[in-house]
Protein backbone atom coordinates (compact mmCIF):
# COMPACT_ATOMS: atom_id res chain seq x y z
CA UNK A 1 0.00 0.00 0.00
CA UNK A 2 1.55 3.69 -1.10
CA UNK A 3 1.18 6.78 0.63
CA UNK A 4 -0.99 7.91 -1.69
CA UNK A 5 -3.34 5.00 -0.81
CA UNK A 6 -3.20 5.41 2.73
CA UNK A 7 -4.47 8.94 2.12
CA UNK A 8 -6.92 8.11 0.46
CA UNK A 9 -8.37 5.96 2.76
CA UNK A 10 -9.37 8.58 4.72
CA UNK A 11 -11.00 10.54 1.86
CA UNK A 12 -15.11 10.60 3.05
CA UNK A 13 -16.03 13.69 0.45
CA UNK A 14 -17.07 13.50 -3.01
CA UNK A 15 -15.99 15.58 -6.17
CA UNK A 16 -17.06 15.92 -9.57
CA UNK A 17 -14.84 18.08 -12.08
CA UNK A 18 -15.93 20.48 -15.06
CA UNK A 19 -13.75 21.47 -17.76
CA UNK A 20 -14.30 24.72 -19.54
CA UNK A 21 -14.17 24.27 -23.53
CA UNK A 22 -15.40 24.54 -26.98
CA UNK A 23 -18.56 22.28 -28.47
CA UNK A 24 -19.68 21.99 -31.74
CA UNK A 25 -23.21 21.96 -32.15
CA UNK A 26 -24.90 20.22 -34.94
CA UNK A 27 -25.23 23.18 -36.68
CA UNK A 28 -21.59 23.43 -36.92
CA UNK A 29 -22.06 26.49 -34.84
CA UNK A 30 -18.87 26.23 -31.84
CA UNK A 31 -19.84 27.34 -28.51
CA UNK A 32 -17.68 28.02 -25.41
CA UNK A 33 -18.52 26.19 -22.15
CA UNK A 34 -17.99 26.78 -18.24
CA UNK A 35 -19.11 26.60 -15.20
CA UNK A 36 -21.54 23.04 -14.92
CA UNK A 37 -21.91 23.57 -18.77
CA UNK A 38 -18.62 22.41 -19.27
CA UNK A 39 -17.24 18.76 -19.81
CA UNK A 40 -17.10 16.28 -17.29
CA UNK A 41 -13.51 15.24 -16.34
CA UNK A 42 -13.76 13.72 -13.50
CA UNK A 43 -17.17 12.35 -11.44
CA UNK A 44 -17.88 11.33 -7.79
CA UNK A 45 -14.40 10.74 -6.90
CA UNK A 46 -13.12 10.19 -3.46
CA UNK A 47 -11.92 13.80 -2.18
CA UNK A 48 -11.64 15.18 1.40
CA UNK A 49 -12.40 18.98 1.39
CA UNK A 50 -11.33 21.17 3.78
CA UNK A 51 -13.06 23.64 6.52
CA UNK A 52 -13.88 27.01 5.05
CA UNK A 53 -11.34 29.89 5.46
CA UNK A 54 -14.03 31.57 7.48
CA UNK A 55 -14.14 34.09 4.50
CA UNK A 56 -12.08 37.23 3.74
CA UNK A 57 -13.90 40.76 3.48
CA UNK A 58 -12.58 42.09 0.05
CA UNK A 59 -14.75 46.08 0.34
CA UNK A 60 -15.09 48.47 -2.07
CA UNK A 61 -17.11 52.17 -1.74
CA UNK A 62 -19.77 50.35 -3.11
CA UNK A 63 -19.76 46.42 -2.22
CA UNK A 64 -18.46 44.34 0.38
CA UNK A 65 -18.30 40.87 -0.48
CA UNK A 66 -17.02 37.88 1.80
CA UNK A 67 -14.39 35.06 -0.05
CA UNK A 68 -14.76 31.33 1.17
CA UNK A 69 -11.50 29.29 0.39
CA UNK A 70 -11.40 25.59 0.82
CA UNK A 71 -8.48 23.08 0.13
CA UNK A 72 -9.38 20.03 -1.69
CA UNK A 73 -7.13 16.84 -1.77
CA UNK A 74 -7.15 14.48 -4.32
CA UNK A 75 -4.80 11.65 -5.31
CA UNK A 76 -1.95 12.42 -7.56
CA UNK A 77 -3.24 11.20 -10.61
CA UNK A 78 -6.86 13.79 -10.72
CA UNK A 79 -5.71 16.40 -12.12
CA UNK A 80 -8.03 19.16 -12.10
CA UNK A 81 -6.60 22.36 -13.51
CA UNK A 82 -6.34 25.81 -12.52
CA UNK A 83 -10.05 27.49 -13.93
CA UNK A 84 -12.05 23.85 -13.42
CA UNK A 85 -15.57 24.44 -11.62
CA UNK A 86 -15.49 21.65 -9.01
CA UNK A 87 -18.69 20.23 -7.23
CA UNK A 88 -18.09 19.04 -3.94
CA UNK A 89 -20.47 16.65 -1.16
CA UNK A 90 -19.49 17.44 2.52
CA UNK A 91 -21.57 15.80 5.18
CA UNK A 92 -24.43 16.26 2.41
CA UNK A 93 -24.03 19.78 2.04
CA UNK A 94 -22.94 21.00 -1.93
CA UNK A 95 -20.20 23.39 -2.52
CA UNK A 96 -19.95 24.79 -6.32
CA UNK A 97 -15.85 25.98 -5.99
CA UNK A 98 -13.80 27.31 -8.79
CA UNK A 99 -10.14 25.56 -8.71
CA UNK A 100 -6.99 27.61 -8.82
CA UNK A 101 -3.26 26.14 -9.59
CA UNK A 102 -3.00 22.39 -7.45
CA UNK A 103 0.17 21.96 -5.54
CA UNK A 104 1.42 18.68 -6.08
CA UNK A 105 2.88 15.64 -3.99
CA UNK A 106 3.61 12.43 -4.67
CA UNK A 107 1.25 11.30 -2.27
CA UNK A 108 -1.83 14.22 -3.35
CA UNK A 109 -2.76 17.14 -4.70
CA UNK A 110 -4.00 20.29 -2.78
CA UNK A 111 -5.87 22.15 -4.85
CA UNK A 112 -7.04 25.34 -3.70
CA UNK A 113 -10.57 26.64 -4.17
CA UNK A 114 -12.74 29.85 -4.39
CA UNK A 115 -16.33 29.32 -2.83
CA UNK A 116 -18.99 30.34 -5.83
CA UNK A 117 -22.08 28.59 -4.41
CA UNK A 118 -23.71 26.42 -1.72
CA UNK A 119 -26.49 24.29 -1.88
CA UNK A 120 -28.04 22.29 1.83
Amino acid sequence: MTEADILASTYTDTCTAYRPGKTLLPSGESVFKKGLEGQVVYENIPCALSSPSGGKLNQTNTTARVDTDFSLFVRPEVDIQPGDTVVAVRLGKVFICGAGLAERHPSHNNVPLKLQKDKA
